[in-house]
């Protein structure tokens, strides 16, 4: 497909993705689309080891695009027809099941969906000035993308959860590193270099080895994952449903607190 939003390079054996949405690289379906068929055409490229994810700009991604949710509540006519949820949970599982090496590097504000999406890959750069933040309870919705309230309890472990979730803060590279959501903290302009070193390195392991360790890995912590996957689902559908979902989705468009009813 052409790609409008991002940018695809190489490096060696690394395939880059490079998030190019200006001002803010907000998560678009169009770009969450983009990113997905990049990954498949990297997966299908044998001279391609691993995946490395970074953007331009001053931020990472400042979560889903807000003209992209205003149709979707208005009920205009959309390019692309399947829904925030579909798309993102689609990209979130390639990435989690992707058969190489994946690694993101990121400065600036990780936010909403585009958390979701970081805390994917193998491997997580963050820099110092990294402000990470998604706080889906507070717009009255669940996320549906299989990332905050299913496979990050798994990772990080139920209190780091509670802690990133209930306390909606912004939270700093070296908070996001004692949480465990990212895996080193590195100085704001070195962030995309040290990323594509470390990408190098991951491109030298043993393609069948890496296919192989990740897969055990996900049978190793996913005994249930099927389960509760579908109970996230639903459960995503019906807070959806709701008034207050409503509410807190156009108070985060508008840029005000969402006034809750409890229904």
């Amino acid at each position: 497909m052409d790609y409008t939003q991002i940018k695809l390079s190489r490096d060696g054996m690394v395939g880059i993705i490079t998030l190019n949405n200006p001002p803010r690289n907000s998560f678009s379906k169009r770009m969450l689309k983009e990113v997905y068929e990049a990954f498949k055409e990297f997966e299908n490229d044998d001279s391609i080891r691993t995946v490395y994810m970074q953007s331009t700009g001053e931020h990472f991604s400042a979560g889903a695009d807000a003209d992209d949710i205003r149709k979707a509540f208005s009920g205009q006519a959309e390019d692309i027809p399947e829904s925030f949820s579909e798309l993102g949970s689609r990209l979130v599982e390639c990435i989690d099941n992707y058969p190489k090496g994946t690694i993101v590097a990121a400065r600036g504000l990780v936010v909403g969906g585009s958390t979701a999406i970081f805390s994917a890959f193998d491997i997580r750069i963050g820099s110092e000035n990294l402000r990470i933040h998604d706080g889906d309870i507070y717009y009255a919705t669940v996320g549906s993308w299989g990332m905050s309230s299913l496979r990050l309890p798994i990772w990080i472990g139920r209190n780091k959860m509670m802690d990133y979730m209930f306390l909606n803060e912004d939270f700093t590279g070296q908070q996001a590193y004692e949480l465990g959501l990212i895996s080193k903290v590195v100085p704001d302009d070195e962030v995309y270099d040290i990323g594509l070193q470390i990408a190098k390195k991951m491109s030298t392991a043993g393609p069948i080895a890496v296919r192989y360790f990740k897969e055990c890995v996900r049978k190793a912590i996913y005994g249930t994952f099927a389960e509760a996957r579908n109970y996230e689902v639903e459960t995503a559908k019906i807070v959806g449903a709701t008034e207050d979902s409503r509410e807190g989705l156009l108070a985060v468009i508008q840029g005000k607190q969402a006034e809750f009813k409890g229904k």
